[in-house]
């Protein structure tokens, strides 16, 4: 047989059978479209035979299916150069010169399924599938179609003709798995797997999707089984060794995650990950130097030396070993200036040291606009507000909240720090946007009620305790504010009596509600009752100047005036500057410096 004969009449069989398209394909990604054209152009082809018009026939036909060869090969190459859509319009040609070709049906198919044409996918595979019922990239194909369509039962269908038509092909079984555990058909993912564990008894991949299906029934146990037979069979399967730890860490065996930790350090080179488990495991179990022989080991490696480091460093802080804390986070930053998370963690560290400069200069390295800022200003507020600097508390709150707007635990603060500061109003303004958040909040609102009484805001100061008893009817300390304050006013004794019992039942061993009460029988003129009453809440405030003041005058009405003497004389020892007590200290001291001289 000549050559040219060869190549015209035994090419259409091979390439409907795809061998050669493959042999081609291959061919044309090492050798690109010049070379392969090349190649078909100068391919011996016979002249027609006029004198045998069948032979020129076949002649001919042999000339399309080259010159479609040309087409599907040079497309090959497009496709290995990413130019899917001209790959196309070559495909095309392919099939105008052999429209009875399955393969080159399938194969622009697969292309439309790239390019996301899923019409024109879904009719050049149906073509394919009428061509060669018996093509079982076809159905693969049209399975993933399917898929992205979410129509799980036409892509399952489809999965299933591939198995029956290539059950050798192991990756249709993980397939068709796969789309049934993400459809939650569990079981009919458990039996694709168990049909391949049939065609290949050591399928890893199949024993590891076993054990995801079983974790997703709660099957822990069986789940165990498949992991560890999947690690048995490749020692070196990452995934497996994570997921059975992971699962054991959600079950709330750490023991038994750090075993299987354990078991991935040893077989795998690249461990660093498993180190950062234990490392994790180590810490919530409060293991910290085991954690910290972890992180040590993890610190020798490039990738993971920074956030080791940064661990080490809170260790030692933790650990309350200051001076190795600092000179880690001194490390890191020697390595990557930039993290100020570590700059903070760093200036903290010296603020717990007491290197109160170096804490100070260190927050204020960090700049606007960084995920620390706000937290490094807190912090050189609380350093400030402990050295009496009010005023640089205050800036330094008020740039906190520039990030932090209605951060309501820091308005608080804020406020507080108004407070000390006898800034009243402006306290009261700043805890009025921190009580905005949670307005249901009764010991927010009764704060808020203490803070009105020092800006003299006397309208709202009841008003608001009166909201706080309406949130929460128990609220012992609101009870007793409204019934002293009626006390202090002598009026409404008799609902101020009733308040402050109220209180009392809930607190009944609070030294300022039976102060409140002793206070109630001075003001009703019962002042054997208000001695015995405020001589029981001094036992529970012994050093409390209000207290002691408030026994005196019961005292006195007793005429037991040396005993109120003392008793004046406690007050004013507690609070020096009470010029009103110091005025009943010096006229009782007068009177009875007058009886002992007469």
């Amino acid at each position: 047989m000549n050559p040219a004969a060869y190549n015209i009449k035994t090419a259409p069989m091979l390439y409907h059978s795809g061998g050669v398209m493959k042999k081609f394909s291959n061919l044309a990604k090492k050798l690109g479209v010049g070379a392969i054209a090349a190649l078909i152009l100068l391919s011996p082809v016979v002249a027609p035979d006029t004198a045998n018009a069948k032979r020129s026939k076949s002649a001919n036909d042999g000339i399309e299916l080259m010159r479609s060869y040309y087409y599907y090969t040079t497309a090959q190459v497009l496709i290995n150069e990413g130019d899917i859509n001209t790959a196309i319009e070559l495909y095309k040609k392919a099939i105008e010169l052999d429209p009875g070709s399955a393969l080159l049906n399938a194969e622009i198919g697969r292309l439309y399924l790239q390019t996301g044409s899923h019409d024109n996918a879904l009719k050049r595979l149906n073509t394919a599938k009428k061509l060669d019922p018996e093509l079982s990239d076809t159905y693969v194909a049209l399975a993933e179609l399917y898929t992205l369509k979410n129509d799980v039962d036409s892509a399952a269908a489809n999965y299933s003709m591939a198995i029956k038509l290539d059950p050798s092909n192991s990756k249709n079984y993980l397939y068709l798995a796969i789309l049934n555990v993400r459809a939650n058909r569990l079981d009919k993912g458990a039996e694709a797997l168990n049909k391949l564990l049939l065609e290949r008894p050591d399928s890893i991949m199949a024993y590891y999707y076993l054990a995801k299906i079983e974790v997703q029934r709660s099957n822990y146990d069986k789940a165990v089984v498949y992991y560890n037979k999947t690690i048995s069979i490749n020692s070196h399967f990452d995934a497996a060794y994570y997921e059975l730890g992971m699962m054991y860490e959600i079950n709330k065996k750490p023991d038994k995650a750090i075993e299987v930790y354990d078991r991935a350090v040893q077989a795998l080179n690249k461990n660093t990950g498993f180190r950062v488990r234990l490392g994790t495991i180590y810490i919530q179990k409060k293991e910290i130097d085991k954690a910290l022989e972890q992180y040590e080991e993890l610190a020798k490696h490039d990738e993971t030396r920074v956030d080791a480091l940064i661990k080490i460093g809170l260790i030692h802080f933790e650990k309350k070993e200051y001076a190795t804390a600092i000179s880690t986070f001194e490390d890191v930053l020697k390595l990557n200036p930039g993290l100020n998370r570590v700059r903070y963690y760093l200036g903290t560290a010296y603020e717990s040291s007491d290197e109160i400069e170096l804490a100070t200069a260190t927050f204020a390295q960090i700049p606007a606009g960084d995920s620390s800022y706000s937290d490094a200003k807190i912090h050189l507020a609380y350093i400030y507000e402990r050295q009496g600097r009010l005023e640089e508390t205050i800036i330094e709150l008020k740039e906190a909240l520039e990030t932090k707007e209605n951060d309501s635990e820091l308005l608080r603060l804020l406020a507080s720090i108004y407070r000390e500061a006898k800034r009243p109003v402006e306290a009261v303004k700043t805890f009025e946007k921190a009580v905005a958040s949670s307005p249901d909040d009764a010991n927010l609102q009764f704060t808020l009620g203490v803070l009105y009484e020092d800006a003299k805001m006397e309208q709202k100061v009841l008003s608001t305790m009166y909201k706080v008893i309406e949130l929460d009817p128990k609220h012992a300390n609101a009870l007793n504010y409204i019934g002293y304050s009626y006390v202090e006013k002598g009026t409404r004794l008799s609902e101020a009596e009733e308040l402050i019992n109220k209180a009392l039942a809930i607190k009944p061993e609070s030294g300022h509600i039976i102060d409140s009460l002793g206070w109630l029988y001075y003001k009703k003129g019962e002042f054997a009752k208000a001695v015995s009453t405020l001589e029981k809440a001094t036992k529970y405030l012994p050093e409390d100047a209000v207290v002691r003041d408030h026994l005196g005058d019961a005292y006195l009405k007793m005429s037991l005036k040396k005993k109120a003497l003392v008793s004046y004389q406690t007050s004013l020892s507690l609070a020096p500057n009470n010029k009103s007590v110091q005025d009943k200290v010096n006229a009782l001291n007068a009177e009875l410096n007058a009886v002992r001289i007469d």
